[in-house]
């Protein structure tokens, strides 16, 4: 299943692998929804699921990384080492 992220939730750390912690979005039936990156990077290594974002416009896939450090956590498939683009998404609504 395709899912388009279009808000994060982040952390203070500078680490490429805990900037983000969750990723969010609303599916095609109008249902907000929001993984951890845990998840996330779990459906993605078993199929369940595939991810997009837009960025200024362009659309990217999201792809799992691995920092230097060993570290597993999601980029889009522009991005060097850092998140970016991820980053520059606005931010999820708090749990309700």
């Amino acid at each position: 299943m395709d899912l388009r992220v279009s808000c994060i939730r982040k952390s203070d750390s500078k680490l490429a692998h805990e900037r983000i912690k969750f990723i969010g979005g609303v599916d095609a039936n109008g249902v907000r929804w929001q993984l951890s990156v845990e998840e996330a990077i779990e459906g993605i290594s078993i199929g369940k699921w595939r991810f997009t974002t837009l960025v200024a416009g362009h659309p990217f896939w999201l792809v799992v990384a691995t920092s230097s450090l060993g570290y597993k956590y999601l980029k889009t498939d522009h991005d060097l080492e850092q998140p970016y683009n991820l980053l520059s998404l606005r931010e999820c609504p708090p749990d309700k």
